[in-house]
């Protein structure tokens, strides 16, 4: 059987949805199973042994616009898809997968047009994100029990060089005998979702000052967000803001003993490395389903807000203008976290 799995959203989205295809792989272990994502995120999947093909869909460019869009149908449809999930509940997604013309469609009931899936099921809003996407799987395994596919499909998984790994950890144990490297990611798509630059100097000073060692992991398009972390500190720490594809990336943060973070990308990746997270909640909460997936580690967040989520991704904006889910957690209440997590 040839079956796609559809998720071109986010970097963490697409994260989420491996254990899905690991539970597809476990139950149809000759199948052909290809996952469509965007292109930043492609190279975190390419050498996972659940996954045989990754398809780019880049809605930013080369399938762009309405034209385009029918044109990579087309391309899905010459696969001759017999299965295709699809996580992703766009107008676009559905079209697409559609067009594709597979013998069997699932995805969500939410889904825009779902009624031209063969099969949808209700979103739970109360689980976790990657147990969302399991559901997916229920009309294919009506005879298992839904906490035997969580099981068999346990945490997500990432791709990272195993070469620049075995570098990356000769450098540290070199560099910082006996201390524990710290990873920090202190940006986000969301302007809202970000904690403060002059919390994460403190939180820095905090961490060295205590013998750790803090990296700190932002894209070249986050660059500004560290330098003006810098404007606030002269602590040293070491800087790769802009120096990291996205699967050296995923190497460096298999490397630390801890991540901490906003709510984004990093935080999913470091629990595919079985990497335990202090994370950063400001406008989104963990009921929307994306907090880490694992039992060891931390979401920091302001619980007193009556308007907490502001929505389901943060804003560019606080629009009550106050920005008290990040102000009113400070550096000390962020480092307790981190010692009580690192401390296990």
């Amino acid at each position: 059987m040839k079956i796609l799995v559809f998720n071109p959203s986010f970097i963490g989205d697409s994260i989420l949805t491996t254990p899905l295809i690991k539970a597809l792989k476990h139950f149809y272990p000759d199948s052909k199973i290809d996952f469509c994502v965007r292109p930043e995120s492609a190279p975190l999947f390419k050498n996972l042994k659940f996954i045989d093909e990754v398809i780019i869909f880049d809605k930013r460019k080369t399938e762009k616009g309405v034209r385009n869009l029918f044109r990579f149908a087309k391309k899905l449809k010459e696969k001759n898809f017999d299965l295709i999930i699809s996580c992703h509940k766009s107008l676009r997604s559905t079209l697409i997968n559609y067009f594709a013309n597979p013998n069997k469609s699932i995805s969500f009931k939410e889904s825009t047009l779902s009624f031209l899936y063969t099969k949808t099921i209700n979103r739970d809003m109360s689980l976790h994100e990657v147990e969302r996407n399991l559901l997916l799987l229920k009309p294919l395994l009506k005879n298992i029990n839904f906490q035997e596919i969580k099981k068999i499909a346990g945490k997500p998984e990432v791709s990272y060089d195993d070469i620049l790994y075995i570098k990356i950890k000769k450098f540290l144990k070199a560099s910082f005998p006996n201390r524990k490297i710290v990873g920090i990611a202190p940006a986000s798509v969301w302007p809202t979702k970000m904690w403060p630059a002059e919390y994460f100097s403190k939180l820095i000073e905090k961490l060295y000052k205590n013998n750790y060692i803090p990296i700190i992991f932002a894209s070249k398009n986050e660059i500004p967000v560290v330098n003006k972390i810098k404007t606030y500190t002269s602590t040293p720490f070491i800087n790769l803001a802009g120096k990291t594809s996205i699967l050296e990336l995923s190497t460096w943060i298999k490397s630390v003993d801890l991540l901490i973070s906003n709510d984004s990308a990093p935080l999913h990746i470091s629990v595919a490395h079985n990497k335990p997270v202090v994370a950063i909640f400001g406008p989104t909460v963990k009921e929307l389903g994306f907090y880490p997936y694992d039992d060891k580690s931390i979401v920091v967040e302001n619980k007193g807000l009556d308007c907490r989520p502001c929505g389901l991704h943060g804003g560019k904006k606080c629009p009550k203008k106050h920005f008290k889910c990040m102000l009113d957690i400070s550096p000390e209440e962020v480092y307790n976290a981190f010692l009580k997590v690192i401390n296990g």
